[in-house]
């Protein structure tokens, strides 16, 4: 009987694990970078995490068969023999506990899953800098990069990201259906060297596709 209940437990415990590592393995290509970029760290290796996004849709889909598996063993109505008097099973707060942590699981797994999408929609409705300092700039001049590597809904915002920390760019917007970037910035300030840098470290790539000098 014990050796029921203890199962049970555990059952439940590694449908939750399985979730969590699940939700991470989907949301390492495209949350990592964001968050690393946040951090202000990154490198060339961060294109591995990103290169992982077309097997997002599966690890997701993995996911959620592990979470119904945890609801099945948490909510499954125990038979009367696996739930004897004074077992772990009959506590009705040991009950309330583990359902408290499947729903608080479940509620952070959606959050993390919604994350890219979050961003996408924030990238699209970026007006870039300020008017001012586009005034200050010496020279400034229009910068369209391609950056193959885009291809979740928080890509784009994670290369405006990276392409504002570099100092003298004005405005920066990714296109997601284009695959490209285009920049404004002061030439006096930046270079297109630190802004192809700056999209590889976040872990896109970027090549130059036009330049365009304004004034």
């Amino acid at each position: 009987m014990r050796f029921k209940i203890f199962k049970k437990q555990s059952d439940s415990k590694r449908g939750l694990i399985g979730a969590i590592l699940a939700a991470v393995a989907a949301s390492v290509c495209c949350v990592g970078p964001l968050v690393l970029l946040a951090l202000g760290l990154g490198g060339a290796w961060v294109g591995s995490l990103t290169a992982l996004e077309p097997f997002r849709p599966y690890f997701m889909g993995l996911t959620f068969i592990f979470l119904g598996y945890a609801f099945y063993r948490i909510y499954r109505k125990p038979k009367a023999e696996e739930c004897a008097p004074g077992s772990y099973c009959a506590n009705p707060k040991s009950d309330k506990i583990n359902k408290i942590s499947l729903w608080s699981i479940t509620l952070l797994i959606l959050i993390l899953f919604s994350v890219p999408y979050v961003a996408g929609i924030s990238a699209r409705q970026s007006n870039g800098n300020s008017t001012s300092s586009v005034l200050k700039a010496e020279q400034l001049a229009k910068v369209t990069l391609s950056v193959p590597g885009m291809s979740c809904p928080s890509c784009p915002f994670t290369v405006q990201k990276a392409l504002k920390s570099v100092p003298g760019v004005i405005q920066a917007e990714a296109s997601l259906e284009q695959k490209k970037a285009l920049v404004l910035l002061d030439t006096g300030k930046a270079s297109v060297k630190r802004l192809i840098k700056a999209t590889t470290n976040a872990g896109y790539p970027s090549t130059v596709l036009k330049i365009q000098t304004l004034k």
